[in-house]
């Protein structure tokens, strides 16, 4: 096995969160794009012309849109789906503080802790660091299972058609 050629200073619980909020995120976001392609699969849906997306933020755009054609008469439906988009959308900062982020010691004042570095460079470079622990990084992770529990119930109560 090679060898890593940086020792990062972070604890197995630290590794265990990051790694548990990239697989959380993972399911979630495979969930959301599920629902996304039955959607686009729609007639009605077809005729918006929305163009494939990479970004999470445009797919769920897509998503929001093809919920508003398709349920544009099921009021209770669409207000769930739009809430659902909403906590996705909520929880993706935090995912990629997380998983994007540089864990670090984190110093402040007598306080010695973990933290994370991000480093946003659009549309002009920003560095940002704040005290962030495995436990906050497990909470996330549990956030965002919610979430995709939320999205696979409500799949199964409102889509009845492939």
């Amino acid at each position: 096995m090679t060898k890593p050629a940086i020792t990062l200073f972070i604890t197995d619980a630290v590794y265990r969160a990051i790694g548990h909020v990239a697989a959380q995120w993972a399911y979630l976001e495979t969930e959301l794009d599920y629902l996304l392609s039955l959607f686009l699969e729609h007639e009605e849906v077809k005729r918006l012309g929305l163009a494939n997306a990479q970004s999470f933020k445009n797919r769920m755009s897509n998503l929001k849109n093809a919920s508003d054609v398709l349920l544009k008469d099921q009021e209770q439906p669409l207000i769930e789906i739009k809430d659902i988009i909403t906590d996705a959308s909520s929880l993706r900062g935090f995912r990629d503080d997380i998983v994007h982020g540089q864990w670090k010691l984190h110093r402040k004042g007598e306080s010695l802790t973990s933290g994370i570095r991000v480093i946003k460079s659009y549309p002009y470079y920003k560095v940002r660091e704040m005290k962030f622990t495995y436990k906050k990084a497990e909470d996330i992770a549990a956030k965002i299972s919610r979430v995709t529990v939320k999205v696979i119930e409500w799949r199964q109560e409102y889509i009845h058609f492939k």
